[in-house]
């Protein structure tokens, strides 16, 4: 084998070494920052209960069924207050919702309520959503509403509440 082969030869497998290596290297420090952003800590609330989560008392008041769009789908509105004990913690991050049911799947809200909601639950239709938390005073309750659509034979419907300025730690309203 002469020389130029060899050190192709070389060449090539350090390559294989090194570019896997230098990934590895590279992405570490995001990798880890996504891990510690991962909700890993549920903070479950029973139905009726409050909780003190974020800077605010979370409480759940009610999820109720509308028809949906289409005959297998159903409308979620759900309905929670938080009243706010520290503005400055409970705006350190984005509120995130998801409706989550008793087999584990998951959906995020729909962008705008639709005409159903407007008609079965006018008063929710007006509440504020989530990410209207940046105007939040003390001592203040603010009632909010979410709408979700989901499969009509979803079951076991629980509510899952997020801050940026919280995580990893999440709340669980049943």
């Amino acid at each position: 084998m002469t020389s130029e082969r060899r050190r192709y030869w070389l060449s090539l497998g350090a390559l294989v070494v090194v570019l896997p290596a230098a990934i590895v290297v590279n992405s570490w420090d995001s990798l880890s920052e996504w891990r510690r952003s991962q909700l890993q800590k549920p903070i479950v609330v029973e139905r009726g209960s409050a909780q003190a989560y974020a800077g605010a008392e979370w409480q759940l008041t009610g999820l109720t069924r509308l028809p949906g769009a289409t005959p297998d789908t159903t409308l979620i509105v759900a309905e929670f207050d938080a009243v706010v004990d520290d503005p400055t913690l409970l705006q350190a991050g984005p509120c995130a919702i998801a409706l989550t049911d008793d087999k584990g799947r998951r959906w995020l809200p729909v962008f705008l309520p639709g005409r159903a909601v407007r008609q079965g639950r006018p008063a929710a239709a007006d509440k504020p959503r989530c990410y209207g938390l940046a105007r939040a005073e003390k001592g203040k309750t603010i009632a909010m509403a979410e709408t979700f659509t989901v499969p009509e034979r979803a079951a076991g419907l629980t509510l899952s509440v997020s801050i940026g300025g919280a995580k990893p730690a999440y709340l669980v309203l049943k």
